[in-house]
């Protein structure tokens, strides 16, 4: 039977739910469901409830009314976005064994068995901190594998792979015989394996399903929209014309007032034939990330880290000085260290901005008498690579770690404008689809695609002469992309970026590749 007839496995009936003492709804009285060994795409804006329906049918949200029904003696398990920082601390052993409630004899033969399975290899008792943010992506896929499921749950499990993992991630989803429900913005990615999709509609929260490839459903979309809107025009045309009629002939006698009247009912039916038309998805505006004057170079690196085939850390040489409109990206496969070179940059220079800051404020307090000496500033770490004094740097780092997800949104964003308005604040927000009701709520409330919008909006209010961005488009709508492609290309000041989006970078100007593998 073709998989739109199989067995239904899992459904939502008439399910309703919503955050903040229901002031944010996610679904309202919403039905759909979901059949066994098929492959759906759940599909839906930045902020639409997408992983919200997730944690609904793995039993970690609860709706405030329906029923999610999942055919009993089925298991699920759920491969998320990132590991937790709790859980970084753990080695690849000891975080298998967090998948089991009772102790498992043959766990190691599992745990080597299924790290084959995504084509990874790596010491058991290595810490999981120390792996890259594509290395954690598949052994979240592991992590989700070893259980077993009836249900596979994947969100965004693309985010941080480079090319060879993406395809072992499709490879192994066409030879997986159950049923997989993936959350993900790659357009290419989910059109090859998808059996249907299921899009969460962000205005009416309901869910529409649809079947057929990726691709197929967009166009689905994109024509029942057309349609509606045709419709809409025709009853529109039909109603003006009509009622231009009918003021003319209701000031008449006898048979042209009868006919006013009955056209008065034909524009009656023409509106009860206007349908909503469903709504696109919202995308940002058009913008742009000013900056102030700077002079002198922005970032000097003489070597950098990376990890070898042994797990190993090395140093080789990188000369490279990067200077006003230059932007370069470090490329090679994952596991060599690229997130982790630009954290250390960060860390050096939040470092050295620290010292100073304890400084000034010693030789501003009046009541010293003791003349203290400038502290020395150098970092051991500085003689291979360091961002210069004063620059202003915009940080997007893949695991959040630029933000404070217990502050609101509004306060983040205020903590990195100087001299801005409310005004400013609420404008700039608005552009990346922050509303004011968001603005209000703590960063961690949002969702993964709100998160990283927000890091944007925070640049705009920045200023910086200098963007590290590591993994930028993740969790973003690819509606989203090409406007942020754009301002990136507009941006006239220092960039260093890692990326496995290669539609992404494709769209970047004068984007110098940096091969790390090929360094000696």
């Amino acid at each position: 039977m073709s998989n739109n007839q199989n067995p239904i496995i899992l459904r939502f009936d008439n399910v309703s739910f919503a955050y903040n003492d229901e002031k944010h709804p996610i679904l309202v009285e919403s039905d759909f469901s979901i059949r066994e060994n098929t492959k759906i795409t759940i599909m839906g804006q930045n902020g639409a409830g997408k992983t919200t329906i997730f944690k609904m049918i793995t039993g970690e949200l609860t709706p405030q009314s329906g029923k999610i029904n999942i055919v009993a003696g089925n298991t699920i398990a759920v491969a998320r976005q990132v590991i937790s920082k709790n859980q970084l601390h753990l080695s690849i052993k000891e975080f298998f064994e967090t998948a089991f409630t009772e102790k498992d004899y043959q766990l190691d033969r599992k745990i080597n068995e299924v790290l084959k399975v995504v084509n990874f290899n790596a010491p058991m008792n290595k810490p999981i901190k120390d792996f890259s943010g594509g290395q954690q992506a598949r052994l979240l896929l592991a992590y989700a594998l070893i259980q077993h499921p009836d249900i596979l749950l994947l969100d965004e499990p693309t985010n941080n792979l480079d090319a060879n993992g993406i395809n072992d991630l499709i490879m192994f989803l066409l030879s997986y015989d159950k049923t997989v429900v993936v959350i993900s913005h790659d357009a290419d990615f989910l059109n090859l394996f998808t059996d249907g999709v299921l899009y969460l509609n962000k205005e009416t929260c309901k869910v529409e399903q649809y079947w057929w490839d990726y691709y197929d459903v967009v166009e689905q979309i994109a024509a029942q929209i057309e349609k509606d809107q045709m419709q809409n025009a025709r009853a529109e045309k039909k109603i003006i014309d009509a009622k231009e009629k009918i003021n003319f002939f209701a000031n008449k006698w006898g048979k042209m007032r009868k006919l006013a009247s009955k056209m008065r009912d034909e524009v009656e039916e023409a509106e009860d034939n206007k349908v909503e038309v469903r709504k696109e998805d919202k995308t940002i505006t058009a913008f742009s990330i000013p900056f102030e004057n700077y002079v002198g170079p922005i970032v000097t690196i003489n070597k950098i880290w990376i990890m070898n085939t042994e797990h190993e850390v090395e140093i080789r040489k990188l000369p490279l000085t990067i200077k006003k409109w230059e932007r370069y990206m470090f490329v090679w496969p994952n596991g060599i260290g690229k997130s982790t070179l630009l954290k250390r940059l960060m860390m050096i220079h939040q470092h050295k901005a620290e010292i100073m800051k304890e400084y000034k404020a010693i030789i501003e307090d009046k009541t010293k008498d003791i003349i203290i000496k400038e502290p020395d500033t150098t970092h051991p770490e500085e003689d291979i690579a360091m961002i210069h004094n004063k620059v202003k740097v915009g940080y997007y780092s893949q695991d959040f770690d630029a933000l404070d997800i217990s502050m609101n949104v509004r306060d983040a964003l205020e903590q990195v404008a100087e001299e801005t308005s409310d005004q400013d604040i609420y404008r700039v927000a608005a552009q990346f689809l922050l509303t004011k009701e968001l603005l209000k709520n703590p960063i961690g409330s949002l969702s993964e695609g709100q998160k990283w919008l927000l890091c944007y909006a925070r640049f705009v209010l920045q200023k910086p002469h200098l963007l590290i961005m590591d993994e930028p488009t993740n969790h973003i709508n690819f509606r989203h992309l090409p406007v942020i492609a754009q301002a990136l290309n507009k941006y006239e000041w220092a960039m260093i970026m890692v990326s496995h989006d290669k539609w992404f970078t494709d769209q970047l100007e004068n984007l110098t590749v940096v091969d790390l593998g090929k360094l000696s």
